[in-house]
């Protein structure tokens, strides 16, 4: 509860910014800039899948299961950073080589460069350490205080539609201000430091984490390529209609992965307990939780149209429709999560990557064919589907490889690990 009162403080300003932030962006840059930035910003997020490979996994199972042994934890912390430093010096050079191929005559080149500091400072800050010790009080007021700065900025330096190419810059140096902190923090608090790392540790983390990376890359591939996938066949102005719509749901979104990443690091202890004990614990944190999005989603799709009005400041219906289409999607994610948790404790981490990775495959198909028939209205279509396609699938493989919620069909106790 406590790790999920800090991270719940710190999603609610990540849900009120777009709240605020994007309407602001809407009118002051148009919904053609706004469409650039979320190009941008969608080919930037496979940067930071790339650097991030999968550590908020890997790396906070690792220190949660050895919070205890500070010799384990210096080595992993040392090792974690060196193997992203590796990884950020490869996407850099990768973007320098993509901007020339997907910068389109229209938008600034400059766009992308800039966005760069979004994966700058996503890989130096190591929140899968604090997620790992469980201990998000601190670093929950840091990164606060550097989101807080991003819009400071964001307001007194965007003030004419040329100034778009500045907006993920400014994101991107509150988050390299709060990965600073936190480093000088994790010195002083826990007295971690930087050792030097071979590279046969590099490799070692580099092969365990393939799996959970190529699945992380599934994600971001059906969840990203939207917007990019869009832009190929529809009008900046459409893109934009989309983006309106997206970040409206992404806004709740975040509420998952606050409620995934509070959750994660206690699951992973539940490892030895018994089934039952751990369905028991899973329904008790899961139905209360789902309940609320559904309210929350419901309340999305009844009020789609005076949302559309406060982020575009028109009624387009374009973008009203997209919004209803859209707006059960985090209720069908919200679905997913324990089994998608118990997949990765487990250690299925194949059979959760192929699930994946078939999903993405559905998407990248499905949103192909329907945003060239119906542009926008194909997009969201395609995600609905897809969302649905791999909730299902991740129950499913859950409980063909090691079934917990065939418990909640059976008279008979089960006490099996």
């Amino acid at each position: 509860m406590k790790n999920l009162a800090s991270l719940g403080s710190l999603q609610l300003l990540n849900f009120l910014i777009p709240l605020v932030l994007s309407p602001y962006l809407v009118r002051v840059i148009g919904l053609e800039n706004f469409g650039r930035v979320a190009v941008a910003q969608a080919l930037i997020s496979y940067f930071n899948i790339l650097t991030d490979y999968g550590f908020y996994i890997t790396a906070t199972k690792h220190i949660s299961q050895n919070r205890d042994n500070k010799a384990v934890i210096e080595t992993l912390y040392s090792e974690v950073l060196t193997t992203k430093l590796v990884l950020l010096g490869f996407s850099f050079l990768l973007l320098l080589g993509l901007v020339p191929l997907l910068s389109p005559p229209e938008t600034n080149p400059l766009l992308y460069l800039l966005s760069f500091t979004l994966v700058l400072g996503q890989a130096a800050f190591p929140i899968w350490l604090f997620h790992g010790l469980e201990d998000m009080k601190y670093i929950t007021i840091v990164n606060t205080l550097s989101k807080v700065v991003s819009v400071i900025l964001i307001v007194l330096f965007v003030t004419s539609p040329a100034d778009y190419i500045y907006i993920n810059f400014f994101l991107g140096l509150g988050t390299m201000l709060a990965a600073a902190i936190s480093l000088v923090f994790i010195k002083k608090k826990y007295g971690l430091g930087y050792r030097p790392v071979t590279l046969q540790r590099v490799k070692h983390h580099l092969r365990e984490g393939k799996d959970i990376f190529i699945s992380n890359f599934a994600v971001n591939l059906y969840s990203n390529s939207n917007i990019l996938i869009l832009g190929l066949f529809a009008s900046v102005e459409v893109v934009g209609f989309y983006s309106v719509a997206e970040k409206i749901i992404n806004a709740v979104r975040q509420l998952l992965g606050v409620y995934f990443q509070a959750i994660y690091p206690s699951m992973c202890n539940l490892v030895a307990k018994t089934k039952q004990e751990i369905l028991d614990v899973t329904l008790r944190l899961h139905v209360p939780f789902s309940l609320a999005i559904l309210f929350l989603c419901g309340a999305i799709y009844f009020f789609s149209e005076e949302l559309t009005l406060y982020f575009s400041g028109t009624s387009a219906p374009e973008i009203i429709y997209l919004i209803k289409v859209l707006s059960f999607v985090p209720f069908i994610v919200a679905l997913n999560i324990p089994s998608n948790q118990f997949l990765l404790i487990f250690g299925y981490t194949e059979s959760y990557r192929t699930t994946l990775l078939l999903g993405s495959l559905l998407n990248l198909l499905l949103n192909t064919v329907l945003s060239y028939f119906y542009l926008a209205q194909g997009t969201a279509v395609a995600v609905m589907i897809t969302e649905v396609f791999i909730t299902a699938g991740l129950i499913a493989v859950l409980e063909s490889k090691n079934p917990v919620f065939g418990l909640l069909f059976t008279k008979r106790p089960v006490n099996q690990s």
